[in-house]
C-alpha cells in the first residue's frame, strides 16, 4: 500500500468492538521477518503492570538485534481492562502510573545501554544484577504516549518521540507542545528532532450506512486526566470518501503532528453491525489518499 511504518496494538483484553486480540510482540516479530523495509512499533505497550520493564527491555532489545533499526516501542500508562485482568488491587491513579512509567523507562534505558549488571531499588520496581547480553544493534526508538502535559514532559525527558490522540488545536499548541519541549531541553535534546505522532482511529463507510453515534462506544477506555481539554472532536472518525481522509490528515498536520498513525476500526464495526463492505475497502481507499498527503 505504501505506508511508511506499521503500528501494532498491545492489548490483553480486546478493545470494545474488537474481534481478535493477539500478542503484539509475536505479530511484530513475524511481520518484521516477512518484510524488509518498514519499521514496526507497538501502539502502545504499558511496561508497568502486565509486564515488568526489564522483560520489555529484553524483548525489544532482541527484536532490535534481529531487525536493526526496524523495531520500536510505544509506551504509555495503560488502560484498566488490560492491566487489571492480571493485577490485584485498585486501579492506580494517573499520577501513580506516570511515576511507574518514569521508573520503567529509566530501567529500560539503563538495560539497553549498560554493559555491566545493574541493580535498581525504586518505589515500584527492583533489579538485582540484571543485564541484557543481547543488545539492540541500534537504539530502540521510544514513543511516549501523552495526552496531558506531565506525560508530554516525560516524553521529552526520557523518550525519543511523542504519540498522542489529542486533537484540540489550542490545547496542543498551548499545553502539549510546550511541555514536550521543556522536557526535551531539560534532557539536553533538540525538541525539533522528536517526532510528534498524531493517532486517530477511523471507520470507512462509503455507503453511509453507519450511524456516527454508534461508533464512540468502541472508542476504548481512556478517561480522566487532561482528556476533556485534549479532545475537541470524537476519538473515532467516520470517513465516506478519500477526500474525507485527506481533509483529516491535513487538519492533523496543521496541529503540529509530523507522523500520523492510523487505526482501522472498520472490520470490527462491519462485523458487529452485520454490514456488507467490499473486503479490504478500508485499506484500498488509501491508494487514492497517499499520493495527496506525502
Amino acid at each position: 500500500m505504501g505506508f511508511d511504518s506499521l503500528w501494532v496494538e498491545d492489548h490483553l483484553v480486546a478493545m470494545p468492538g474488537g474481534t481478535q486480540c493477539n500478542f503484539a510482540w509475536t505479530v511484530m516479530s513475524s511481520a518484521l521477518q516477512a518484510t524488509n523495509r518498514a519499521p514496526f512499533f507497538t501502539g502502545v505497550t504499558a511496561p508497568i503492570m502486565r509486564y515488568h520493564p526489564a522483560i520489555v527491555a529484553q524483548a525489544f532489545a532482541t527484536m532490535g538485534a534481529m531487525y536493526p533499526g526496524r523495531a520500536g516501542i510505544g509506551v504509555g500508562s495503560g488502560e484498566p481492562p488490560n492491566e487489571m485482568a492480571v493485577y490485584g488491587g485498585k486501579w492506580p491513579s494517573n499520577n501513580t502510573r506516570l511515576e511507574m512509567l518514569e521508573e520503567a523507562l529509566t530501567i529500560m534505558n539503563r538495560l539497553w545501554t549498560s554493559t555491566e549488571p545493574i541493580s535498581f531499588a525504586g518505589k515500584y520496581y527492583t533489579l538485582n544484577n540484571a543485564v541484557l547480553l543481547t543488545k539492540p544493534e541500534k537504539k530502540v526508538p521510544v514513543y511516549v504516549s501523552a495526552i496531558g502535559p506531565r506525560a508530554a514532559n516525560l516524553a521529552g525527558r526520557l523518550g525519543d518521540h511523542l504519540i498522542s490522540i489529542a486533537n484540540n488545536p489550542r490545547y496542543i499548541r498551548e499545553e502539549l507542545w510546550p511541555a514536550l519541549e521543556a522536557g526535551a531541553r531539560v534532557a539536553g535534546k533538540d525538541p525539533k528532532a522528536m517526532e510528534r505522532v498524531g493517532h486517530f482511529a477511523y471507520v470507512y463507510d462509503p455507503d453511509q450506512v453507519v450511524a456516527p453515534e454508534s461508533l464512540q462506544q468502541d472508542a476504548g477506555t481512556i478517561s480522566g486526566g487532561a482528556l476533556d481539554r485534549a479532545m475537541s472532536s470524537e476519538m473515532i472518525c467516520l470517513f465516506h470518501s478519500a477526500e474525507d481522509i485527506i481533509k483529516k490528515i491535513e487538519e492533523t498536520k496543521r496541529m503540529g503532528y509530523n507522523h500520523i498513525a492510523l487505526g482501522d476500526n472498520t472490520p470490527g464495526v462491519v462485523a458487529k453491525m452485520g454490514l456488507h463492505l467490499e473486503e479490504g475497502a478500508s485499506l484500498k481507499v488509501w491508494e487514492d489518499v497517499l499520493p495527496h498527503v506525502r
